[in-house]
């Protein structure tokens, strides 16, 4: 059979999905509310025109077996009535977001393109729509879905993707085997109590310019304050969660000219402590943690292992380690902060007004979070399992810090 390999650091979420877990990336791009209503007509051309000629838009999965490894075929015809579909919100937002997470707990049928996107109609007042766009994480990281996404948009904006690394080959090779060293003595997460696999999603935003401000005024970055309002937020509206919970931190690691497609990231693991202390005492010590992982070479070595080390071991173990190291034994959250466009945009004619990411949830773990700056504004996608943690009730406490709360000083100060 011909096609295409699919590259170890791709399979490796195709094998999670088979524990049951949905592993969809992509976003939520409401639109300003407008006169200039794109028909559902409309905006399968222009996906067909851009979007569905993009290389794995017009692939699906081949047959596989135990120890075949997935390939990409490419399929005779993109049904876009199936792929690019409306759906009317009855209730508004809240129907929206209702919406996100049930696609989020559906897989993708692999008989096609693993990809869905979605019109939604009358999410706000005025007559506002929305389009979510979700690829599998076979596809693409959620860098790499901003990326695709762009392709939709007007104008085109030409992303400044962040780049690892660059080592020579031996201090490279000596810094993987220091990072492969570095995560064997990272241990593992404590217990969670059982979860689902329903999902549930909701959203939180803050001016890019405020956060940053803040940030600085703190002395942090804006990922150490990202995940002290999570933590702070999940002590606030959840029971029966660990007192320290293991965040994966998303670290790109692209090198120069790399493809879109394809998950070019590692990950590395702090432990947060989520036990209600005082938001000023939390940031510190996640601010230090995090310091403490960007200058070891975890992240390079977590890449290794998915982009070539996975090659050359057999695929039964390969989907053993998937299905191992990507579970509440090893993580309990996963936040992605990732860098987006300054400048607005338009889809078939209609400017945007608000982004949001949307992440998958790793089997067994109740968070997931992503955030993206686009014209100015920082958004939040926040993915959960609803048996654990409630969606709705981390978003708004969240957006409640983010315009008050334990940043109302710092935002003051700065103005």
């Amino acid at each position: 059979m011909k096609g295409v390999v699919v590259p170890s650091a791709d399979a490796f979420f195709l094998h999670v999905e088979g524990t049951g877990a949905a592993q969809h990336v992509g976003g939520v791009v409401v639109l300003e509310p407008s006169d200039r209503r794109p028909s559902i007509d409309e905006v399968r051309r222009l996906v067909a025109g851009g979007f569905a000629r993009l290389p794995r838009m017009h692939q699906r999965l081949g047959p596989t077996s135990r120890w075949r490894r997935p390939r990409w075929i490419e399929v005779e015809h993109v049904d876009l009535d199936w792929h690019v579909s409306e759906y009317r919100s009855p209730d508004g937002w809240a129907g929206l977001l209702r919406f996100i997470g049930e696609l989020a707990e559906q897989p993708m049928t692999r008989d096609r393109p693993l990809w869905r996107i979605v019109l939604v109609r009358d999410v706000g007042p005025g007559g506002a729509d929305a389009l979510v766009v979700l690829l599998h994480h076979s596809i693409a990281d959620g860098i790499g879905a901003v990326m695709h996404t762009f392709s939709l948009f007007e104008p085109q904006p030409v992303l400044p993707v962040p780049v690892g690394p660059m080592p020579g080959r031996f201090a490279r090779a000596a810094a993987v085997a220091m990072g492969l060293a570095e995560l064997a003595t990272d241990g593992v997460a404590g217990p969670l109590p059982p979860g689902s696999l329903r999902r549930e999603f909701g959203v939180a935003e803050v001016e890019l310019d405020v956060v940053r401000r803040v940030a600085a005024a703190r002395g942090v970055r804006v990922t150490d304050l990202l995940i002290a309002l999570l933590a702070d937020g999940v002590y606030a509206v959840s029971t029966g969660l660990p007192s320290t919970m293991r965040f994966s931190v998303s670290t790109v690691v692209r090198t120069p000219g790399s493809a879109v497609e394809g998950n070019a990231i590692g990950a590395t693991m702090v432990r947060v402590p989520v036990d209600g202390r005082p938001f000023d005492e939390l940031l510190a010590e996640v601010a230090a943690r995090n310091e403490r992982l960007r200058r070891s070479t975890r992240a390079l070595a977590a890449r290794f292992v998915m982009a070539t080390g996975l090659r050359v071991v057999p695929e039964p173990a390969v989907r053993w380690f998937a299905q191992t190291v990507y579970g509440p034994r090893f993580l309990h959250a996963v936040v992605s902060n990732m860098p987006g466009p300054s400048e607005p945009m338009t889809f078939a004619g209609v400017p945007h007004h608000r982004v949001y990411p949307i992440l998958p949830l790793a089997p067994g773990s109740p968070l997931s979070v992503g955030a993206l700056s686009w014209g100015g504004v920082l958004g939040i996608g926040l993915a959960t399992d609803p048996e654990l943690i409630d969606a709705a009730a981390l978003a708004g406490h969240v957006n409640r810090a983010l315009r008050a709360g334990p940043l109302e000083g710092e935002e003051e100060a700065s103005a």
